[in-house]
């Protein structure tokens, strides 16, 4: 029970919903490349890759994160738990660089950090506002 109640933390479900939604960008990503370059109306509208399982376990990690974060939204306020989710702008490239071997310009990594900074400049009075509530 206590086990389950860890697991239900809305923190922590944004937490993996992001890690989630990070996995479904780099598994897309993969299935993409996993088809090869195709012509046609298909190819033009972006169905090839679905051909490939990589796509398709995107596809998987983005429905578990939606679940999450719809629970999340069930239990602290959007105006918490989006900026929270903002954690993405560095997860992805982070991702994109451990594991799709992805080169990331330093003012790419400036501007992440900028990002997380101001993320955590308007999250922090509204996590404190919340613990009041």
């Amino acid at each position: 029970m206590r086990l389950l109640r860890v697991f239900l933390n809305p923190y922590l479900q944004i937490f993996l919903g992001a890690v989630l939604d990070t996995a479904g960008q780099i598994l897309m990503r993969k299935g993409a490349e996993a088809v090869g370059p195709s012509s046609g109306p298909l190819a033009a509208m972006g169905f090839i890759p679905l051909a490939s399982g990589w796509t398709w376990l995107g596809i998987a990690a983005y429905l578990i994160s939606v679940t999450s974060w719809l629970y999340v939204l069930r239990t602290i306020p959007l105006s918490v738990a989006f900026p929270l989710i903002s954690v993405i702008y560095l997860l992805v490239p982070l991702s994109a660089k451990l594991f799709l071997h992805e080169r990331i310009s330093l003012h790419r990594w400036l501007g992440i950090a900028l990002v997380i900074i101001g993320v955590f400049a308007i999250i922090r009075p509204l996590m404190r506002a919340e613990e009041r509530l």
